[in-house]
C-alpha cells in the first residue's frame, strides 16, 4: 500500500469517533406478532410456498431457518421431529390441527417440505416472496411484520390457551427461563409439548364453534 492510500485510510478513521466503540444494546419487545387482518389478507394473497412457510412456522413456533430445514421423512401423523439449528437442541413438535390439515393437502415426496422446483431453497429468496407478497396487501403496515414475527404468535397463542414457560418452550424451543429444562430431559419435553398443543387445540376448536 503506498503513501497517499495510507493517509487517506488514517484520515477516514479520524473522521470516524465511533469507529471501535460496540454498538448501544437498545431494549425492545423483539418482533412483532402479526395481527388478524395481517394474516386474513396475507392467507388470502399467498403463494403456495409462502402460505407453506406461513402455516409451519405459525404452527410449530420455529425460527424460519429452521422450517426451510424441515424434511418430509421428520413427519408423522403426530408430530415433527427436529434438531434447532441455533441450539442444537433436539425436539419433538405435535402437530396442531390446523397445520395437519393443511399438510394433508399436500403431496408428500421426498426431501424438504420448502422447496424451489425440489431443491433446497435459499432464506433469501423466501425472504424475497414475502415481502412481494406484503407489497401487494391492501394493509398500510403490511411490511413491517416479519416472518421470524409469526413465532411470537405462536407464543403468544400458546399462552393464551393457559400453557406455563415449560410449556412454551417444550413447543417453540426457547431457552433461558430457569435451569428446568436441564431436568427430564426430552421424555419430558414429550409430555409437556403434548399437552401444550392439545390446550391450542382446544382453544382453536372453542373459536370456531358457533
Amino acid at each position: 500500500m503506498d503513501r497517499q492510500n495510507r493517509l487517506l485510510i488514517l484520515s477516514f478513521d479520524l473522521d470516524n469517533p465511533a469507529k471501535g466503540i460496540p454498538l448501544f444494546k437498545q431494549q425492545s419487545d423483539g418482533w412483532e406478532p402479526w395481527p388478524d387482518d395481517v394474516r386474513d389478507e396475507f392467507e388470502w394473497l399467498a403463494t403456495p410456498r409462502a402460505r407453506l412457510v406461513y402455516e409451519l412456522c405459525l404452527g410449530t413456533g420455529q425460527r424460519i431457518g429452521d422450517v426451510l430445514k424441515m424434511e418430509w421423512a421428520n413427519v408423522a401423523n403426530d408430530g415433527f421431529d427436529l434438531t434447532q439449528g441455533k441450539t442444537n437442541k433436539p425436539l419433538w413438535i405435535p402437530l396442531t390441527d390446523r397445520l395437519s390439515d393443511y399438510l394433508q393437502g399436500l403431496e408428500r415426496r421426498e426431501g424438504r417440505l420448502v422447496t424451489d422446483n425440489g431443491q433446497s431453497v435459499s432464506y433469501r429468496t423466501i425472504a424475497q416472496e414475502m415481502r412481494a407478497i406484503k407489497a401487494r396487501m391492501k394493509h398500510a403496515d403490511a411490511a413491517r411484520y416479519k416472518t421470524h414475527g409469526l413465532r411470537k404468535n405462536a407464543t403468544i397463542e400458546l399462552y393464551l390457551a393457559g400453557c406455563d414457560d415449560e410449556m412454551v418452550k417444550s413447543v417453540t424451543g426457547h431457552s433461558g427461563v430457569e435451569m428446568l429444562k436441564k431436568y427430564g430431559g426430552q421424555v419430558r419435553q414429550r409430555e409437556l409439548a403434548s399437552r401444550a398443543q392439545e390446550a391450542r387445540n382446544r382453544l382453536a376448536r372453542e373459536k370456531n364453534e358457533p
